[in-house]
């Protein structure tokens, strides 16, 4: 692997960035007024849906890495964008394996999807951006991932029920599924992986947005003549967010490589890395809330706004409690086999 990104990995990041700075529509408005597509969504979809998928999808050989950079940077700028479930449907839709080539209009992203993974008793529930999506891939047919299929269903025949959500610039839907709408299709257990991923890579990005706000404040508030930031009770708390952001960024871009490079312990990655961003997230955004002190919990700040989405982020494709256990009963498994 790779220690460093490649030259058009790094144009990606920063073309990315160039894209969520320039964006008028973000996810304050959305706590005002209902949530709308961001101006950015159209070349995002356009431009990047090819990301990250395998040239037996239909793609043109880029590594998931790449797809992960772009969706780093959109999550570091809370852009109410539909582009990272759509990623993250598309990742979901390409399998295990060689398979057939997915729609052209959704690779060309004129036709966008949102992800339907995580199941209730009757519904799949916690689905992004369901009402605007012009279908979802959806995850069912079995007991759990190594058993399940995914298909392209909807909208019709879907039944679209909106839920209040925490972060209203990421709006949330059970959804309901006619019986006769899933069949077919293979084990999905590793493109549940690669969708989890693209999940994984956004809390990233909100940490390290939690972490430059919070780093902000610390430079420029002044108390008792001097920058908080020089005082260790909040140098401290940056160091560790800023560390945990790290830590979980580096595994999320190894479990990445390890998928694409069907390595043995690639589940066991995935999991590990979806627990540590979203650990990573929402503590950076508590640190943020608490660098910004007394004001750092009214609505007029924006620390709130990172740990809404970090909150949501962390529930989405699986929480980071069960994927902490998935990690430890996968490495039990693995060592119990590997004994003699």
């Amino acid at each position: 692997m790779r220690a460093t990104f490649t030259q058009e990995q790094l144009e990606i990041g920063k073309t990315v960035h160039a894209i969520a700075e320039g964006e008028g529509v973000t996810a304050r408005a959305a706590l005002a007024a209902p949530w709308t597509a961001p101006a950015c969504d159209g070349p995002l979809l356009r431009d990047f849906g090819l990301l990250g998928v395998p040239t037996s999808a239909g793609g043109i050989g880029s590594g998931l890495v790449d797809l992960l950079v772009a969706v780093e940077a959109l999550g570091e700028h809370l852009v109410p964008s539909r582009f990272p479930a759509h990623a993250a449907a598309v990742q979901l839709l390409c399998g295990p394996g060689p398979g057939a080539e997915l729609p052209a209009d959704v690779l060309e992203g004129t036709r966008v999807l949102t992800p339907a993974v995580d199941a209730g008793p009757s519904a799949w529930t916690l689905v992004r951006y369901a009402a605007p999506a012009d279908g979802f891939a959806v995850l069912g047919g079995g007991d759990d991932e190594d058993a399940g299929q995914v298909r392209i269903v909807g909208p019709a025949g879907v039944t679209v029920t909106a839920r209040q959500s925490l972060d209203p610039s990421v709006p949330l839907s059970d959804l309901t599924v006619a019986a006769t709408a899933i069949g077919g299709g293979a084990g999905v257990a590793a493109a549940v992986d690669r969708a989890t991923l693209v999940v994984a890579a956004e809390l990233c990005g909100v940490a390290q947005g939690a972490i430059e706000l919070a780093a902000g404040q610390a430079r420029t508030r002044m108390q008792f003549g001097r920058v908080i930031g020089s005082f260790q009770g909040v140098a401290f708390q940056l160091a560790e967010a800023a560390t945990a952001r790290k830590a979980a960024w580096d595994l999320t871009l190894y479990a990445a490589w390890a998928v694409d490079n069907a390595r043995p312990d690639a589940a066991i990655q995935v999991h590990a890395a979806k627990a540590a961003a979203g650990r990573a997230a929402v503590f950076a955004a508590e640190r943020c809330i608490q660098v910004h002190g007394g004001m750092g919990i009214t609505m007029e700040a924006d620390p709130h706004l990172y740990l809404r989405r970090a909150l949501v982020l962390d529930a989405v494709l699986g929480a980071g409690s069960w994927h902490r256990r998935r990690t430890g009963a996968l490495r039990i498994a693995a060592r119990t086999e590997a004994a003699p």
